[in-house]
């Protein structure tokens, strides 16, 4: 007989094969407990974190309301889409400054003031926009509503939706998925995915910082306010305590050299630190700041998932896996998705509701 973590009794002469799946799944674990351990000591012995982020939230919400009346002010033009960095979303006094980024990337600075005039300025996105794009439209404080801005709009609304492959810009291509799957997931009708879609602040895609580099999982580094960024966060349920926090950790290519467990122990990384936060002594402020009411439930849940390209390398081992982190709970999803012309056709998931 085996028994096994949870109590479970397998007779080796007949659950052979369910005893070891037993094993395997322990095994899973292990690993990724190990990762969770990790990131918690790097972030207690290196706990400047906890102050900052508590500034953030507090400078944020205090100029949420500004972000999103001037967010409010203007049209998005697609394909170019609208993001807003903490850097911007910390100072957005009397004007804020948004990213205008095409297949992911930026392309163009766009600056909301607070008497109603928005301009735009390619400065230091010239070269890439050039190199990438063979764009040569150069913008210096450009009236949104005027003929040039339009220019630049419509130069980027009529091109192919391709990148100019170059050595210089081949980390590029992850930025363009993500981009592809926010679209996706910001669906209000004909979603593949249902009960999903990204964490907003104030209408505005938010890369969400984090003070730790996880993107290699084999060495997982304290940087401050040099630290990763989660590739895709997202409110994924079905409403009120139905609805979990999920980190993604994207990655544009699903090879035996680079596996999705890989992937998914970067996301446990981030999402150790998602946890760590949501028990600071700014947790309720960022809840709020997710879009959640309340207070920050116990247990949290958290969900972690590996995004990719579906490929033979697909694994579904982490799939139903649930880790303890002090009481709390992360829970291991997998996204595996297909494209075709710059759109999601179809997704493999265990976020299913």
């Amino acid at each position: 007989m085996q028994v096994s973590a949870n109590g479970l009794w397998h007779d080796l002469r007949t659950q052979y094969k369910e005893a070891m799946e037993e094993v395997q799944i322990l095994a899973v674990k292990k690993e990724f407990e190990l990762v969770i351990d990790e990131t918690q000591q790097l972030l207690k012995q290196n706990d400047e974190w906890v102050d900052r982020y508590a500034t953030y939230a507090e400078k944020i919400i205090n100029n949420l309301d500004f972000i999103k009346k001037t967010r409010q002010s203007f049209r998005e033009w697609s394909p170019l889409k609208v993001y807003i960095n903490t850097t911007s979303a910390l100072n957005a006094k009397k004007t804020v400054n948004f990213e205008l980024r095409y297949l992911g990337q930026t392309v163009a600075s766009l600056s909301g003031k607070e008497d109603g005039r928005h301009t735009l300025s390619t400065k230091g996105c010239e070269k890439t926009n050039w190199r990438d794009f063979d764009c040569d439209i150069i913008l210096s404080a450009a009236d949104w509503d005027g003929k040039e801005a339009a220019i630049f709009r419509n130069f980027f609304k009529t091109r192919d939706s391709i990148r100019n492959k170059t050595i210089d810009n081949s980390g590029n291509e992850e930025h363009r998925l993500e981009s592809l799957l926010l679209t996706e997931f910001s669906k209000t009708k004909g979603k593949l995915i249902k009960n999903i879609k990204p964490m907003m602040i104030g209408s505005l895609r938010f890369p969400m910082p984090t003070p730790i580099s996880a993107s290699n999982h084999k060495v997982i580094k304290y940087s401050g306010i040099r630290g990763g960024g989660i590739d895709i966060l997202t409110r994924t349920g079905t409403g009120g305590r139905a609805t979990n926090l999920c980190i993604m950790e994207l990655k544009d290519e699903n090879v035996k050299s680079e596996p999705p467990k890989d992937a998914m122990k970067q996301a446990v990384a981030y999402a150790t630190f998602i946890r760590e936060l949501l028990r600071s002594k700014s947790g309720e402020a960022w809840w709020k700041l997710f879009g959640f009411g309340g207070k920050v439930p116990t247990p949290l849940v958290l969900f972690a998932a590996c995004v990719m390209p579906s490929s033979g390398a697909n694994d579904y081992s982490f799939k139903n896996v649930a880790l303890d982190i002090n009481g709390d709970i992360i829970k291991l999803h997998y996204l595996y998705f297909a494209e075709t012309n710059n759109q999601i056709t179809s997704v493999d998931t265990s976020l299913i509701y």
